[in-house]
């Protein structure tokens, strides 16, 4: 049995069409969960692909609170987010090389950074968030510039502009509010055609939230009250049970194109509905080129 990592999706789907066609209509969830279920015992023929997480630090702090015994997923998940940043980059007409300042808020421990340290190897990354665990764990592992955050958006001592600014789910825990401070402020601090890239949760949340396959922790009078917010107004917000100003938040496209991105400064390059690992819809927005960054 091959790992995960060695396993060719895409080729197992072209040799076998039978699994491809039941993965297309979503009795299959993908060509890996029917080899591992079935395929292999059948001896069902696969392809062994590169290595795709060559060059990538694989070291996991022990206090990261993303991997949850996953490896798999966890490297999926980084690895889904430089693609995102590269489809805006390319959408932007941007070469990797003009890259030359990123910032990664909230960076957690490093699960995306280190995908960016490969790619991007001669940038500058700033690594920021409430973790300072994770802030220290990233500057000493990934040579990150290390800047611990703030619950106050206005007081995050960001340093100077940048060319790149990924925002992995984190507006996908704040309500309407402090989602809009957030985009001023990454506006404030994106250099000339600056890149933000940032992630919700849209229509693909929504609905697993309605069939009741994804909770997400929320109880049935959390859920009941997003999917009412939701349909009513197309944002909705829930605190969890445990915590204050920090919880679960529902973002339909309609919203967030007509509301956080109504700034005339913002250029959009393109919406992924999950687009990043399969479940977060994926914003790509540009500074626009008649804009300066701070002082804005």
């Amino acid at each position: 049995m091959p790992s995960r990592g060695e396993f060719d999706e895409e080729g197992y789907l072209q040799i076998h069409r039978d699994i491809a066609e039941g993965v297309a209509v979503g009795a299959i969830e993908s060509g890996w969960e029917h080899f591992v279920r079935a395929g292999f015992a059948e001896g069902r023929a696969w392809l062994r692909r590169a290595d795709p997480f060559f060059g990538v630090d694989r070291q996991i702090s022990p206090h990261d609170a993303m991997f949850r015994g996953n490896a798999d997923h966890y490297f999926d998940a980084g690895e889904s987010a430089l693609h995102c940043i590269e489809t805006a980059l390319f959408s932007a007409r941007r070469h990797p090389s003009s890259i030359k300042r990123i910032l990664d808020l909230p960076c957690g421990h490093g699960r995306v950074l280190r995908f960016l340290r490969k790619q991007f190897p001669k940038a500058e990354l700033v690594a920021c968030d409430l973790d300072r665990d994770g802030v220290d764990y990233c500057a000493r592992t990934f040579g990150a510039t290390p800047v611990y955050s703030h619950p106050d958006v206005e007081a995050i001592p960001l340093p100077g502009e940048f060319d790149l600014i990924w925002c992995g789910s984190l507006l996908t825990h704040l309500d309407e509010k402090r989602c809009a401070a957030f985009l001023r402020r990454f506006q404030q601090n994106l250099g000339h055609r600056g890149i933000l890239v940032f992630t919700t949760h849209g229509r693909h949340c929504q609905s697993e939230l309605a069939a009741g396959k994804n909770r997400h922790g929320l109880d049935g009078r959390q859920i009941e009250s997003l999917l009412h917010d939701y349909d009513r107004r197309g944002f909705a917000y829930v605190d969890y049970r445990d915590a204050s100003g920090y919880g679960f938040s529902l973002m339909h496209p309609r919203f967030v194109t007509a509301n956080l991105m109504a700034d005339p400064g913002w250029k959009m390059l393109g919406y992924q509905e999950a687009g990043w690992d399969k479940r977060q819809d994926a914003i790509f927005l540009q500074q626009h080129a008649g804009r300066v960054g701070l002082g804005i």
